[in-house]
């Protein structure tokens, strides 16, 4: 289970950046491009988004595993564990 807390901030960022309404569902199994239509140039935005919000690198060999808003969201915990450690 993700954190609430930073489940809640990507996906805010996500609706932000892609124009999402809040009704537009959204949990962890939401898939970037087929659920939620994020289009190649906004996929860029959100992961430049993140890097910026969350102060994580996210590297480009990685790009293809972020298929759900759940792997962006364990991607940047992870991210964020290993820099504080």
């Amino acid at each position: 289970m993700p954190d609430p807390q930073l489940f809640d901030a990507v996906c805010g960022l996500i609706r932000s950046v892609v124009k999402l309404d809040a009704e537009v569902p959204m949990t962890p199994d939401s898939t970037l491009v087929d659920d939620l239509g994020v289009d190649s140039l906004d996929l860029v935005s959100v992961f430049l988004e993140v890097q910026d919000a969350f102060g994580v690198v996210i590297d480009e060999e990685d790009l293809t595993g972020i298929v759900s808003v759940g792997d962006l969201v364990a991607y940047v915990a992870e991210r964020r564990a290993s820099q504080a450690a």
